[in-house]
């Protein structure tokens, strides 16, 4: 005999183990991308040797590799399953930093799992929209996952290399250096507090709703969590405009290093690909995440001549040493005038 309607709806937010509820997260992914393809996706190409490829990009990028844990094979995934990579990926980062009053306030009066299960919602929303929109970590420029299995969101893998008009081997090598090099940033910790930092922005503002919350306790809507969810405000999916308006500035920053550090790899003759690649103008489908891929695509000139000055300025500070302190992460108006980033990083601090 099933489980009560209650004892569901306590295992659901019942979470002892971490700071996150990763199974409500998992729910809400499979949730959101349910009516995507199950079944295994045609390759764009089968004459192309995916394998060979990933290890071309393996040897070529000894150099970018950083202490931590590395790519060493590369697999093709449904949506549903590229949310659920995406989520066993992110959960290295140690969350006990992740505080707000409102969050510990809110913990008291719900209960010490609600906390947990409000990150769970979020990360799943997250997990969701990239599993059923995104070709790719790079897209947004999430510097922040570390897995040994480099995961390719197939359906819109295929989606991306035959939108162009180009040699299908070339676009297929850049796209894998672009996810494989992004996956070796994701050692450096702060890109990941910077979204962090925005998605407890965002809960915070969630929690008010939760506080005169009725909620439709019904089979039905136990199951699906996202529906149990749809009388709060935002909570069936997460808005990317709101979650994101905040740090469209870094995430350009971020995916102009992910295309340099490509480009570095020397793996292409035609490094216009990457660009090409990156571009999010090509974006010729309408979803969710249209309007942060405006805005971020409208900063990415800037982020790019921002990385062109800290060579020709002879910057103190390297790449890696931005991606390594929160600090220095270019506001926007820094990307619009670099020697604003430079004046404020060099005066020492009060």
């Amino acid at each position: 005999m099933s489980e009560d309607i209650f004892s569901q709806f306590f295992n659901l937010f019942n979470n002892d183990e971490s700071n996150v509820n990763w199974e409500l997260a998992k729910q809400i992914n499979n949730h959101i991308t349910k009516d995507e393809e199950s079944t295994p996706f045609e390759l764009s190409n089968n004459e192309i040797n995916y394998e060979q490829i990933f290890r071309v990009i393996e040897l070529k990028s000894e150099e970018l590799r950083t202490n931590g844990l590395k790519p060493i094979e590369i697999t093709f995934l449904t949506p549903k399953e590229y949310g659920q990579w995406f989520i066993e990926s992110i959960k290295h980062f140690n969350f006990e930093n992740i505080e707000s009053p409102e969050l510990s306030l809110f913990g008291g009066i719900g209960g010490n799992n609600m906390k947990s299960s409000i990150f769970g919602m979020q990360f799943g929303n997250l997990a969701g929209l990239l599993g059923k929109f995104s070709w790719g970590l790079s897209q947004f420029g999430l510097i922040l996952p570390q897995s040994a299995t480099l995961g390719i969101n197939q359906k819109n893998f295929n989606a991306k290399i035959t939108s162009f008009e180009a040699n299908e081997n070339d676009l297929t090598l850049g796209l894998f250096s672009i996810e494989y090099t992004t996956l070796c940033l994701g050692n450096y910790s702060q890109p990941f507090e910077n979204i962090m930092n925005t998605l407890t922005k965002s809960s915070e503002e969630m929690i008010e709703n939760l506080k005169d919350l009725n909620f439709d306790m019904n089979p039905e809507a136990i199951n699906n969590p996202q529906d149990m969810f749809a009388n709060i405000s935002e909570v069936e999916g997460i808005d990317p405009s709101k979650v994101f308006e905040n740090i469209a500035a870094p995430l350009s920053f971020y995916r102009s290093v992910i295309k340099q550090k490509s480009k570095d790899l020397g793996i292409l003759q035609d490094e216009s690909i990457f660009d090409l690649l990156m571009d999010l103008s090509f974006s010729s489908y309408e979803s969710p995440t249209k309007d942060i891929e405006t805005k971020i695509s409208e900063l990415d000139n800037y982020s790019d001549n921002f990385l062109d000055y800290l060579v020709d300025s002879k910057s103190t500070f390297s790449i890696e040493d931005i991606l390594s302190n929160s600090d220095l992460i270019p506001t926007i108006d820094e990307l619009y005038d670099p020697i604003n980033w430079a004046t404020r990083t060099s005066m020492p601090p009060i």
